[in-house]
Parts: C-alpha cells; structure tokens; sequence
C-alpha cells in the first residue's frame, strides 16, 4: 500500500560539488516546486560485459504531454559525455547488453504496445526485433546472443476481439484472465517459438549458462493480491514439460543460475502467502530439492544474487537502516560481508563479465540519483559519471541528519531530520511530520525530491521536515518489522508521536506549529493521528485507509491486511473497528486536507469518502481532492504538481495563518 519510493530510492566521489559553493552563498535561490518537477531520475544502470560502458534511464517530466519520458543514455565507466541513444517521445526503458557488447536491447512503447527493440552502442536507428499484439513484460539475452527470452500476455483469440470491438466486455471477476506466457524470439530470424502457456502468471525469464533452460517465475494469477504467491519452474528453451524447483508456501523468486548451471540461488520466505516477514537468500540444486539458507542470521533483506565466476561468491544488495549497502557472502554459507559503506542509497548493482567492476546509481538526501563506478576489490570507492542534475549546485538545501529517540516502551526508533535553510540553533520552526507507506516501507538517505517527500522546497520556506521510521518499517530486521502486527495506531503511533516530542525537546519544532502529512499506509496514520490528538494545526490524508472493514472487503490486496490484522473482518470485527480511523471520527478537530488518485484500486476512494463526509457531518474544515486517472500513486506530473501545492498552502495558512486562498 505504499506508492512512494521510500524504500526502494537507492556519489560518495561527487560531494566536492556540493561543498561550500561560492554561487550557492552569493545566490541562494531555493527550491521550488516546479524545480522538483524538473528533476530527471536517473535509473537502471546497465555495465557492458567488458566493464568500459553504461547503459541507463533518464527520465524527464514531458509537461506537454504531461507524462514521464524515459529514454536511454550510454556513458564510458571511466568518465566523460553521455550520450542519448533514444530520443522518442514515449517510453524507452529496461537496457540490455548482448553478450558480447555489440548491441542493447530495450523495450520502447514508441509504436503504443511495449516492444523489444535493438540499437547499436555507438548509436543509430533502433530496430523492433518483436511485434507483440498485447506488448512485453520482462526479457533476457540467450548466453550466446542468439535469442531472447521474453514473457507478454497472451494475444485476444479472434472472438474476445470481436467483442472488445463491439463493447461486449462485461467482466466476471476471477475468471476471465489474461495470462502472460514465456516465449523466445531468434535475434537474427525474429522467429518466436512459445515456451511455456499456461493458466498462470510468467515473469523474470533466466537462461541456464549453457542455454539449454529457462528459470522463470509464476503467479496463479495476474491479481495483485496474488503477488506473494510465486513459484519457481525451469524449462527447456525449446519447450517442454515445466518443473517446479522447489516445494513451498510462501513465495520463492528471483532465480539466478550458478555459472556452472548445477544450482539457482533465489530469495524466499517459508510459510503462508500471507505473512508478514523478510525474504531470505536460498541455493538450491537446478534440479530442484532440500534448499539451504545461505546467510540464515542476515539481519536484512538480501536483493536478488549475483554469482562470481568461480560459483563461490554471492553478492546482493539490502537495505540497511535508511541506506543500502552492496554484500558478499559465500555461496556455500556463511556470514555476508559488507563492502560499501555508502552514506546514501545505492541501486540495480550490475556487474561485468569478469566480475571485477560493477555500476549503480547512488543518491543521498543532498545530492540526486547518479551513476557510479567501482571495482570489486575496492567497493567503497565509488566513482560517480554522470551529473544530471547540475541545476541543483545553485539552489540553497536545508541541512540533513539521522535522528533517534525512544519510544513510550523503549524500543529505539529513528528517522532523518531535513532542517530549514539558514537554519538557527536556538530558534524553534514550523515542523511537517511526513509518514510513509507500507507499512513496511521505510525513509531512506535518498534526495527527497519527489512529490511525496518535497523536503527541500519546505526547508527553503523555513520549515524542518521529519521522516519517520516507526517500528513496522522494513529495513531494521524482522523483529523490528513485525512489530505492528496486530497494533496498527498503537505502537507505530507512539513511535510517531514521541519522535516528534523529541524535536520539540530538543528545541527545533515549534509545538504550536506543527503538520503531518502521509500517503497510503502514511495516509492511514494520519488519519488515525487526527482522530487521536489535536496537536496538529493541520494534516493532509493521502490516499488513506480510513475504514478498515470495508478497505478489506474493496481493495486489491486484501492477504496484505490478512498478515497484519491476522483474522478477515467477519472473524474479528473488533479489531478492524478499533484499528479505524472512523471509529473516532467525532474526536477529530484537525483542518485535514484529503487527497487520492481517482482510479485507485490498492486503497478505494470509499475510504476518502468516508472520512470526508464523517469530517464535514462534524464541522471540521476539510477538503476532499480526487485526481482523474490516477492510480495509487501520482503518475501525471500536473497532478504530482497540483497535490504538492495544494498540500503547501493548506498548511500554510492553518499552521502559519497566512492568508492563502487555495487553489481551485
């Protein structure tokens, strides 16, 4: 239930630039709104076998088309220009290297369905290698570059055509599924041969070393709530009989073959769909079997593997507290190593051939997301080689740090202060309290620069911005996550709320100023902050879960409440009535400002409605603002624009009390 990055937003070497600037003292223009929107994301950085290139994303807001643009960017390891590979106005994302370097495959939605195209390094026109009727999921090079492994839907039989012309297309539910399948395309015929259809899901294709198989994940069905019960097959690449790697419950994906194609090394969590936990690193033989844990006491959650050469070494990224780290550990067992210390977030580790260099992007709360360098032998040493955001040199960034106070019951909890700018020690500032999503979503030392967590722009106006981590967040270890199982609104609440009075004590929130604002899960504790305090001058809900009986009973994924509430409604109507914000609805005195994606299908608009009208039926100030189109989260940059204004002069004038007239 969480649309924002918090967890999932991953240049030591770059901090010069960001050091005392003189332009910076001379001008310090700060952040805006529209600056945000002008960032560009730079994303899944791509090593060349041979080490010498990176491919990778950079994705612009196109406000005339008013979307995202993505498109593809080449850059040597060692440094210098980028170069732009694809200039099309739609999509162009997901590159891949052939193996041996000559060309990139990626997947482009230029000609409306999502296709596999290739281009070469040194530029050119792009070529589309497939024409699927329905578009392409996730793809794979063959190890000899021959072919390309790839899953897409199924293509509409001639009669479901026929009838998607003639607006016949009345739906029943759970039965009329469209399944991806695994198919594979000869590079040089563009023959497609399909390898495996069937009445499930497909996803991630892995070639064996010696390309005689394919590992692929599936999914009973394409619903969401079906997306922890995964399982893992391998098949022949010519097509076959499928078998399942191994026997469990709970959810197994991720596949990596070993280089000597005897073992898949792959994540997994024993037990129910259902639970709430860690996923853990497993090996097991390709020809399936008893599985092995290969790092059972990793206090994190390992990311997906990759093998070193010789089989004897596993690396993976996790999350660490509010940074990410890159790890070893010994495919046999053993304890990983940790070999970055990255002040920040580092993601999408990839490595080249000879496994002595990797790439990733790495972004900290002052600096935004890059692609870095580095050897494996000196991890730590990462070299960043691109700049694509050298605007943010002349724009003045409030101060950043991690934070810690203990909660009512002493568990230790912390999160990331973002100070105002020119910030005063002594003086005490307006403080905005952002909540994430999840739950087990959790603030990172990420650049917060989207709009869910604009920090920089309310430090530019003198506010200090607080990023919580309240227990239930999921990158402090098992125990710490399941810690609001059963206690949604109570402990993580306190959490909160103590985190706050600490700021407070320590001098720096004005307790007579204070917001809080939170989208999804953070939308759920706000609107149960509302209803529990007044302390708040003002807060904005995002699309928040309100009620907690009907969320169950409409939203996508309803296992998710399963393994928190532990019960469906029917079977414990107390507790969904006492973990809801509604219950309390006549305590709430707090100016909320309401905002949700009007197609949201993770958190139904339903419970926005009920806390509008529950809001307004007892006169507290309220706004309900639903945006046409929009999912869980934001996609529309005017909308990602809109909802960060809105949110800004709501608090502005009942926490500052200026005379703000609220755009329409």
């Amino acid at each position: 239930m969480r649309p924002l990055r918090s967890v999932s937003r991953f240049a030591i070497a770059a901090m010069f630039f960001f050091a005392v600037n003189p332009a910076r003292a001379q001008s310090p223009k700060r952040m805006t709104f529209d600056d945000v929107i002008a960032l560009k994301a730079v994303s899944d950085p791509q090593l060349s076998p041979d080490g010498r290139w990176v491919a990778y994303v950079v994705s612009h807001a196109d406000m005339t088309a008013d979307a995202a643009d993505p498109d593809i960017y080449i850059v040597a390891a060692a440094g210098g220009d980028p170069v732009r590979l694809t200039t099309s106005k739609k999509a162009d994302t997901s590159p891949r290297w052939s193996p041996d370097g000559k060309w990139i495959a990626f997947i482009s939605a230029r000609d409306e369905k999502p296709q596999i195209y290739l281009i070469s390094p040194s530029g050119g026109e792009a070529d589309a290698l497939t024409s699927s009727k329905s578009g392409i999921g996730s793809f794979q090079w063959s190890p000899d570059g021959k072919r390309i492994a790839f899953v897409a839907q199924r293509d509409l039989t001639a009669d479901e055509e026929k009838k998607q012309k003639d607006k016949d297309d009345a739906v029943v539910i759970d039965q009329q599924f469209r399944f991806t399948q695994l198919s594979t395309i000869d590079v040089a015929t563009k023959k497609v041969t399909i390898v495996v259809n069937g009445a499930f899901q497909a996803s991630d294709p892995q070639w064996s070393p010696d390309g005689s198989r394919i590992a692929y994940v599936t999914n009973p069905t394409p619903k969401a709530d079906d997306g922890t019960v995964s399982d893992i097959f391998t098949v022949s690449s010519e097509g076959g009989t499928p078998k399942k790697l191994v026997e469990n419950e709970g959810p197994d994906a991720a596949p990596r073959w070993s280089p000597d194609g005897t073992s898949i090394a792959y994540l997994t969590r024993p037990g129910k769909p259902t639970a709430v936990g860690l996923l853990q690193l497993a090996v097991v033989s390709a020809d399936g079997g008893t599985p092995r844990m290969v790092a059972p006491g990793f206090l994190y959650q390992p990311g997906a593997a990759t093998w070193s050469n010789d089989g004897a070494t596993i690396y993976f990224t996790s999350p660490v507290r509010t940074t990410t780290q890159l790890f070893s550990v010994a495919s046999a067992g053993g304890t990983p190593k940790q070999l970055t210390a990255a002040k920040g977030v580092i993601s999408n580790a990839t490595f080249s051939r000879d496994r002595s260099s990797f790439a990733v992007t790495f972004q900290d709360l002052q600096h935004t997301s890059d692609v870095h360098v580095a050897t494996v032998a000196n991890a730590s040493a990462l070299t960043r080689v691109t700049d694509h955001n050298p605007q943010l040199r002349s724009l003045a960034l409030g101060k950043s740090e991690i934070v810690h106070w203990k909660s009512k019951d002493g568990m230790d909890v912390e999160g990331i202060l973002v100070y105002p700018v020119d910030y005063q020690p002594g003086k005490r500032y307006p403080m905005v309290a952002e909540i994430h999503g999840g739950p087990a979503g959790s603030w990172m030392e990420n650049f917060p620069g989207g709009w869910t967590d604009a920090a920089h722009v309310w430090a530019g106006r003198g506010w200090a911005v607080f990023f919580p981590n309240p227990r239930g967040s999921s990158s402090y270890g098992e125990k710490f996550l399941r810690a609001n199982i059963k206690d949604w609104g109570a402990g993580d609440y306190r959490d909160i709320q103590t985190g706050i009075d600490n700021m407070i004590a320590k001098g720096i929130a004005d307790s007579t100023k204070l917001a809080q604002s939170g989208w999804s899960y953070g939308g759920y504790m706000t609107a149960w902050t509302l209803t529990q305090t007044n302390r708040f001058k003002a807060v904005m809900v995002g699309a928040g879960l309100t009620d907690m009986a009907s969320m169950y009973g409409t939203n996508d994924i309803p296992r998710t409440i399963d393994g928190y509430f532990e019960a469906e409604p029917w079977n414990d109507a107390a507790q969904y009535t006492a973990r809801s914000a509604m219950t309390y609805i006549k305590q709430a005195r707090t100016p909320t400002l309401i905002q949700h994606g009007q197609a949201d299908q993770r958190v139904p608009i339903g419970q926005s409605q009920e806390l509008y009208l529950g809001l307004k039926k007892n006169n507290v100030p309220v706004e309900l603002v639903f945006f046409p189109r929009e999912p869980h989260g934001l996609m529309e940059p005017r909308h990602q624009l809109d909802k960060m204004t809105r949110e800004y002069d709501w608090f502005a004038k009942y926490v500052l009390g200026e005379n703000k007239n609220i755009v329409p």
